[in-house]
C-alpha cells in the first residue's frame, strides 16, 4: 500500500495467500526402503492446506507475534516470507532486506566450522569477506563460542545453533527480521539477552515478525499480534488483545491430543543430547491423551532428517485403543496433570556416521477419509562417529583384509607362428 508520498508503508503484505501440501502416505520401515524410494513411485497421498485465504500487512518497524497451536500454519507463513516456500495462490510482498532465523540449523553447513559458517551466511547476504571480518567479533562475543567457533557446527547442540544463528542476525542488522521459535532454546540468561538485543534493532526500525508460544514475551515484545486457527488467519490486532482471544480459544475447544515433547534417549534409555554411531537409538514421543478418548484413532509419524531437510527415515504407526499412562502421570493425579501416554521406537546400531540430525515425531487423526494433522514437536541429536578415518553419511560395518600376492609363474609363448610370418614380411 502506497502513502501519499508514494512510499510503500508496508514491509510485508500478504494478500489472499493459500499453501498446499501434498502428504504421502508411504510407510518407510528401514534406510533400505528410503533408498528403493528415490527411484520407484510413491504410494497414496493426499491434499494439505497449510493456509487458507490469508490477508494482512506489517508496516515498517512494527513488531507482530504468531500465535496459534503446533500446525496451524505459522512456520509455513514465515517461509513464505523468507521465498523457501512460494504461495499456491495469492501474493506475498516482501519490501526490504531480510535475514530469517528457522528451524534450528537451517542455513549452516554441517561439516563446516562456527567461524566458517559466519562467513559462508555473510555471503549469502551479500556482505564480503572484509565486511564479514568487522562483525566476526562481534557474533563470538554474543553467540558465546569463543571455545568452539573452530569446530564443526555438526557437533553442535541446538542450544549452540540458537546462539551462533542469533549472533549473525542481530550483526546483519536486517530491515526485516523473520524468527521462528528460536527463543525457545537455551538458557533463560542468554534468552534475556537476546530480547535485549532484539529490542535494540526494534528501536532502529527493524521490522520483526515471529513466532513464540511465550505470551508474556508476546504481550509485552509485540505491537500487534495475528491468530491462526488451523490455516485461517482469525484474528489480528493488538498484541494483548489477540493473546487473551488466543488463551480464551484453548480453554473453550475441546479436549484434543497433542504431543508434549520428542527426545532420544541412548542404550541405557536415558534422555540424550548425543549418541555414538553405532549404539542403539530410541525415540520417546510424549503424547497427551485424555482419558475417555480412543486412541485408535490416532497415527504417529517418527522422521529421521538431516539439518538441511534432507529426510533419512520416516516410519508411521496406527496407535492402539488403550495406552497405559506414564508412571509419573499415574501418579501425580492429584496434581491434575495432562493425562498422557509414552510411545518409544528403537533402532539397534544406528547407522547414521556423524553430525547434526533433526528427530521429529507428528501427530495426526485418521478418523476422517483423509488424516488430519494435530501436532508435532522435534529436537536435535548430535551423532558422535566411532571411526575417525570414516567419511560419508552412513556407518558401514566393513573389513580389511590383508594379502602378499604370489609370483605368478611365467608363461612359455608359442612363437612358431610368429617366426613363420615375420619370415612372410621379409
Amino acid at each position: 500500500m502506497l502513502n501519499d508520498n508514494g512510499h510503500n508503508d508496508y514491509a510485508i503484505e500478504f494478500r489472499d495467500v493459500s499453501r498446499r501440501f501434498v502428504l504421502h502416505h508411504e510407510q518407510r520401515a528401514s534406510f533400505q526402503d528410503w533408498f528403493i524410494g528415490l527411484i520407484r513411485p510413491r504410494g497414496h497421498a493426499e491434499e494439505f492446506w497449510a493456509l487458507r485465504d490469508v490477508t494482512f500487512g506489517v508496516r515498517r518497524g512494527e513488531t507482530i507475534g504468531l500465535v496459534g497451536r503446533n500446525g496451524a500454519g505459522k512456520s509455513t507463513l514465515l517461509k513464505l516470507v523468507t521465498r523457501i516456500l512460494e504461495p499456491s495462490s495469492g501474493n506475498v510482498s516482501v519490501n526490504g532486506r531480510s535475514y530469517a532465523m528457522l528451524e534450528l540449523g537451517a542455513g549452516f553447513h554441517p561439516e563446516l566450522s562456527g567461524r566458517d559458517n559466519i562467513f559462508l551466511n555473510g555471503s549469502l547476504y551479500g556482505f564480503s569477506r572484509k565486511e564479514m571480518s568487522g562483525k566476526y567479533e562481534q557474533i563470538v562475543r554474543f553467540s558465546e563460542l569463543e571455545r568452539f567457533v573452530d569446530t564443526p557446527v555438526k557437533h553442535y547442540s541446538s542450544g549452540m545453533f540458537a546462539r551462533l544463528g542469533f549472533g549473525i542476525a542481530i550483526s546483519m542488522a536486517p530491515e526485516i527480521l523473520v524468527i521462528d521459535e528460536v527463543l525457545a532454546v537455551g538458557d533463560s540468561s542468554f534468552q534475556e539477552k537476546c530480547l535485549r538485543a532484539l529490542a535494540d534493532l526494534k528501536a532502529k526500525g527493524t521490522t520483526i515478525l515471529f513466532v513464540s508460544h511465550d505470551a508474556d514475551t508476546v504481550r509485552s515484545f509485540c505491537d500487534r499480534a495475528a491468530l491462526l486457527v488451523d490455516g485461517h488467519l482469525i484474528d489480528i490486532g493488538p498484541a494483548n488483545d489477540v493473546v487473551d482471544h488466543y488463551a480464551r480459544l484453548l480453554m473453550t475447544r475441546e479436549p484434543r491430543f497433542s504431543l508434549l515433547r520428542v527426545r532420544a534417549l541412548d542404550e541405557l534409555r536415558l534422555p540424550t543430547e548425543a549418541i555414538r554411531s553405532g549404539d542403539d537409538l530410541t525415540v520417546e514421543a510424549l503424547i497427551r491423551a485424555p482419558e475417555g478418548l480412543d486412541t485408535s484413532i490416532l497415527s504417529l509419524q517418527i522422521d529421521i532428517d538431516q539439518i538441511d531437510g534432507v529426510n533419512l527415515w520416516e516410519t508411521r504407526i496406527n496407535l492402539p485403543s488403550e495406552l497405559p499412562l506414564t508412571e509419573q502421570a499415574a501418579s501425580q493425579r492429584s496434581e491434575n496433570l495432562p493425562d498422557t501416554r509414552v510411545a518409544r521406537v528403537t533402532l539397534p546400531d544406528f547407522p547414521i556416521a556423524s553430525g547434526a540430525i533433526r528427530l521429529s515425531a507428528t501427530l495426526l487423526d485418521t478418523s476422517g477419509e483423509q488424516s488430519r494433522f494435530l501436532d508435532h514437536q522435534e529436537t536435535i541429536l548430535r551423532v558422535e562417529s566411532t571411526h575417525i578415518d570414516d567419511r560419508g553419511l552412513l556407518r558401514l560395518e566393513h573389513h580389511w583384509e590383508w594379502e602378499q600376492p604370489q609370483p605368478t609363474p611365467p608363461v612359455e609363448a608359442s612363437t612358431g607362428g610368429v617366426t613363420e610370418r615375420l619370415r612372410g614380411l621379409r
